[in-house]
């Protein structure tokens, strides 16, 4: 199914300078991967070298921060989205 994603304003020239994208997958698993194959100059700006999530982004499905789901690798459904938030920080 086709998921929404949402990436902040900084992120945007990583996925055709635009905040929605659309990732076809059936669970968040799968829609991570095909989140980093299908916009490769968003990968190293989201995760690290061992695809752990950098400590200044947050991926949240719907409300929800991935970190905290019971299940880690839920089901998706047509109506779910992604949304990757980037603190910023400075003076």
């Amino acid at each position: 199914m086709r998921i929404q994603v949402t990436v902040p304003s900084m992120l945007t020239h990583a996925v055709g300078d635009t905040r929605h994208v659309y990732v076809e997958a059936s669970t968040l698993s799968e829609l991570i991967r095909n989140l980093q194959s299908q916009f490769p100059l968003l990968r190293p700006l989201v995760w690290d070298d061992q695809l752990q999530l950098r400590k200044h982004i947050m991926i949240f499905l719907n409300d929800q921060s991935v970190a905290w789901l019971d299940e880690p690798n839920p089901t998706l459904k047509e109506s779910d989205t992604l949304s990757i938030v980037q603190a910023v920080s400075g003076g």
